[in-house]
């Protein structure tokens, strides 16, 4: 007979599958696998770690996979459970209070078996860079990742060491942000803009670290095992979010590997030069502008109009109509899954007016045709001006 501690455990386990969330699978041309990996340059002390250690980054890198080669998909949880419990933690930052388990119920599904008679040739596919807002976690923009992936690129996110919330390493360990309110009144400062460069220049040299490993086949076999090669440096992109948008623009300045790139809603910090590759600005419009041209001006971004001037080739401006700042990122669509749940209150303060799988589906549009254009040169009329199809973008 089954013992009742036994009968309970196995109760409390169909509890919490029954309380996974699972995403959608991406419908895009491809299958998407996923895997994780901490990236060690040995050529950097990392400044923020107190023993000084060597810089590391932690990427999740989001691979096509032809459909016939997939062999099974997985549910995969969104986040570790450090992660996750910070995750749910962080979010009173927002004024919002979630349950405990929130963001570790979350799963995402991938491709976790290909074909052994597949050869994955990377040099097929651009590879995309993603850098996250400040003091946020890579983690949290996967599944606008895993969408991107589907139509074709290899998209790597990557967390940037003592700034994201935390990152989480495949071995347990944890490093911890550093971004005090006290530390980031320090950085901020303004009359000591250098500090704050700092910060710019360490995240700049991070993507570009990234983009030379992921073009190593050395490299890139202790990831993805049976690839045939590296990935094409020279046929990459860059987006990010909040001060990751900014890092995108930063990036594209100084490094001619990339084709475009694109800011989501985030002002621009750090020096500022000529822009001659393709370059998108997407952010939030009235009325909760984050913009050049709102018709509330006094709140425009001036940094964003210094910007503009100094994109010399392919500009757009975009803006995503009664929208908010985490309308870029994975929260519309968790929100719309059930994963988070909000009240209505809640959810217009985070989120705006905008229903979340719209508001996600309108990012994921934009920026693949951004990509589609810069990286491979397919043209596209969302940004001649306004289209039927998407009303709630203004096309600047």
């Amino acid at each position: 007979m089954m013992s009742p501690i036994f009968q309970l455990l196995i109760c409390l386990l169909s509890a919490l599958r029954l309380q996974a969330q699972v995403l959608p699978e991406p419908n895009g041309q491809y299958r998407v696998a996923y895997t994780t990996k901490k990236l060690t340059d040995q050529s950097r002390v990392d400044p923020y770690d107190p023993n000084g250690g060597k810089r590391n980054v932690m990427i999740s890198l989001f691979y096509p996979v032809a459909k016939p080669e997939c062999l099974q998909i997985c549910q995969t949880h969104y986040m570790p459970p450090v992660t996750a419990q910070v995750s749910d933690a962080n979010m009173a930052l927002t004024g919002v209070s979630v349950p405990s388990g929130t963001f570790g119920a979350i799963r995402l599904q991938s491709c976790c078996q290909v074909s052994p008679k597949g050869k994955l040739d990377a040099g097929k596919f651009p590879i995309v860079l993603f850098s996250p807002g400040l003091g946020i976690s890579r983690l949290h923009y996967s599944a606008m990742a895993q969408k991107l992936a589907s139509a074709g690129y290899a998209v790597a996110t990557m967390d940037h060491a003592y700034e994201a919330e935390l990152v989480e390493y495949l071995d347990g360990n944890v490093t911890f942000t550093i971004l005090t309110p006290e530390y980031f009144a320090y950085v901020t400062d303004p009359t000591h803009p250098e500090r704050l460069q700092a910060v710019v220049d360490l995240r700049v040299q991070d993507a570009q670290f990234v983009l030379s490993q992921l073009s190593q086949l050395s490299v890139l076999r202790t990831i993805i095992p049976t690839v045939s090669c590296g990935y094409n440096a020279y046929i990459s992109a860059f987006f990010g979010h909040s001060f990751g948008g900014s890092i995108a623009l930063s990036m594209i300045m100084r490094d001619n590997r990339l084709l475009g790139a694109a800011n989501l809603d985030g002002s621009v910090y750090g020096t500022i030069t000529n822009i001659y590759k393709l370059a998108l600005l997407f952010g939030r419009d009235d009325p909760h502008p984050h913009n050049r041209t709102t018709t509330a001006p006094a709140i425009a971004d001036p940094t964003w109009q210094i910007v503009y001037d100094h994109m010399l080739g392919w500009r757009r401006e975009l803006g995503l109509k009664n929208s908010q700042h985490y309308d870029f990122t994975d929260l519309p669509l968790l929100v719309k899954s059930g994963g988070v749940p909000l009240d209505a209150a809640n959810y217009e303060a985070l989120l705006g007016e905008l229903d979340g799988g719209r508001a996600f589906e309108l990012v994921r549009v934009y920026v693949k045709a951004f990509m589609d254009f810069a990286v491979k040169g397919i043209p596209t009329p969302l940004f001649s001006g306004p289209t039927p199809l998407y009303p709630e973008v203004r096309v600047g």
